[in-house]
C-alpha cells in the first residue's frame, strides 16, 4: 500500500488532501450541467451551487469574500434575475435598488472573476457579456480544458494585482 504524499503518489492526485482548494460558485439551474461540472471540477476546487439568483445572493452574502471565481449560467429558470442581471448586480451596475428583488437589495459589489458558461451565445455577444461585468465567456457544453486555463489565468492575474498593491 502506498502512502499519500509519497513520490509514487505525486502524479495520481492533482491536489494534496490537506491543500487549500479554491472556492468556486456555479450559478446553474440544470441538474445535469451541475453534475458534470461537479464531477470534472471537484478534484481541484471546492464547489458551491446556486440554482437561482436568490440562492446566489445568499451565498454571495455569506461566502462572497471566500470565492475565487463565479461560473455564471445566463438562463436561470424560475429565477427573478438572469445571469447577466445578477452579474451586473455583483459589479454594482444594476438598475436602482428599488427595482431589485428584496433578496438582492443588500448585496455588495464584488471584484471576484465571473466566467459566463452559456449555450446562449446567439442571444448575447461575448462583448455584451464582458460589458455586463463578466471576465471570460465559455460556451456550453463546457470545454473543461479551456475553463481550467481561464481559471488559472484569472488566478494569476489576481495574484499579480495583489502584489502591485503591496
Amino acid at each position: 500500500m502506498k502512502k499519500i504524499g509519497t513520490k509514487a503518489d505525486a502524479g495520481s492526485r492533482s491536489v494534496p488532501p490537506q491543500a487549500h482548494r479554491e472556492l468556486l460558485m456555479y450559478v446553474e439551474d440544470d441538474d445535469d450541467n451541475w453534475r458534470v461540472a461537479s464531477l470534472r471540477l471537484s478534484d481541484c476546487y471546492e464547489l458551491l451551487r446556486a440554482r437561482n439568483s436568490a440562492e446566489a445572493c445568499r451565498l454571495v452574502d455569506t461566502r462572497g469574500m471566500d470565492l475565487s471565481a463565479i461560473l455564471m449560467d445566463i438562463e436561470l429558470r424560475g429565477s427573478e434575475m438572469n445571469g447577466v442581471e445578477l452579474t451586473q448586480l455583483l459589479r454594482g451596475k444594476s438598475p436602482s435598488r428599488a427595482a431589485l428583488p428584496d433578496y438582492a437589495r443588500g448585496i455588495s459589489s464584488l471584484s471576484t472573476p465571473v466566467i459566463f458558461v452559456t449555450a446562449h451565445g446567439a442571444k448575447y455577444s461575448d462583448a455584451q457579456l464582458l460589458l455586463a461585468g463578466g471576465d471570460k465567456v465559455i460556451a456550453k457544453p463546457i470545454d473543461f480544458g479551456a475553463l481550467s486555463v481561464a481559471l488559472t489565468q484569472l488566478h494569476l492575474s489576481r495574484m499579480a494585482s495583489k502584489r502591485k498593491r503591496v
